[in-house]
């Protein structure tokens, strides 16, 4: 059943299983979003699931992995299917890795970009044509004050940071005209 245009506006949290994710599906569930709660395994998505119940929020757990373009073009087909819409997407997905450069793999360093960046980019690449038909829409990047200046051992995931502060901006001159 879609919802109509009177109903719920429709958001969309990657990495929503802790952290500035899960807090951040609880605020717009309590602020009367439809909120879909991404995670990569369905488990991790239980602590929210009973919180979420417990204050009778609209939140519905959804399978995503940012890595995985066909899991990402699945979950956001199945909630447009689910509700004709989807109005706010929250790109928070991402995790820290740490250590001084020369120590780090070259398949941490793509993990770590797989994940940061290139998920975020699936991800928002996946909503825009819906946003774009609908002539509206929110896209939140998460990133970090990491994605301003560096520190010691932070070279992989403060780089991701600054790519993403880079892509942000560029982003918001491209999609200007949607708002």
């Amino acid at each position: 059943m879609a919802i109509s245009s009177s109903d719920n506006k429709v958001a969309v949290v990657t990495g929503s299983s802790s952290g500035i994710g899960y807090e951040t599906s609880m605020m717009l569930a309590s602020n009367g979003f439809l909120t879909y709660a991404t995670v990569r395994n369905l488990n991790k998505g239980e602590n929210i699931k009973s919180n979420a119940g417990k204050e009778n929020l609209p939140v519905r757990i959804t399978q995503l992995d940012v890595t995985d373009e066909l899991s990402i073009n699945n979950a956001v087909q199945a909630i447009l299917s689910e509700t004709g819409r989807l109005d706010v997407l929250v790109n928070n997905a991402g995790y820290v890795l740490e250590g001084a450069f020369e120590h780090l793999s070259m398949d941490e360093l793509k993990g770590q970009y797989e994940t940061n960046v290139f998920g975020l980019i699936r991800t928002t690449q996946a909503v825009l044509p819906i946003m774009r038909k609908q002539k509206s829409g929110t896209i939140v990047n998460i990133s970090s004050v990491a994605g301003k200046f560096g520190y010691p051992g932070g070279s992989a995931y403060v780089s991701t940071k600054f790519a993403v502060e880079g892509l942000s901006e560029s982003m918001a001159y491209d999609l200007s005209h949607l708002v």
